[in-house]
């Protein structure tokens, strides 16, 4: 399984040198702190999705790939594991109060921005990922 994880991240850091117009953080410091945002981010739309009666299979498989890559980068990652599960617990709950607003608020207008936002937020992760 090392193999794999390390095929994967060779992957992964290739595309991301060879694409210039990701919205994205720059990986190049700690990745970790990005594929930890992702994952909590892919978290809460998962969740989201089965609480409104969808499957939520896409996103259960890209937080897969993401809990993947932060298991790969988590051992050379200047930040603490405690400091790697709040980032994960912060974007998830970002995430899915975005999702909420999205859904349940009576504001079209703020529907809208949320739905937006929680789109571009999973869409900078998405962007990252193969297929």
């Amino acid at each position: 399984m090392g193999g794999l994880k390390t095929y994967v991240l060779g992957l992964l850091v290739a595309m991301i040198c060879g694409t210039q117009a990701l919205a994205a953080p720059d990986l190049s410091r700690d990745p970790a702190r990005f594929f930890a945002t992702c994952l909590g981010r892919f978290s809460a739309t998962m969740e989201h999705e089965w609480l409104m009666g969808r499957d939520g299979e896409q996103a259960r498989d890209q937080r897969a790939m993401f809990e993947t890559l932060l298991e790969a980068v988590a051992p050379d990652s200047a930040l603490s594991r405690a400091d790697i599960l709040h980032m994960r617990i912060e974007a998830k709950f970002a995430q899915a109060k975005l999702l909420q607003v999205a859904s349940f608020h009576t504001d079209a207008r703020q529907k809208r921005y949320a739905a937006g936002l929680a789109r571009r937020e999973i869409g900078s992760c998405a962007a990252l990922l193969l297929g």
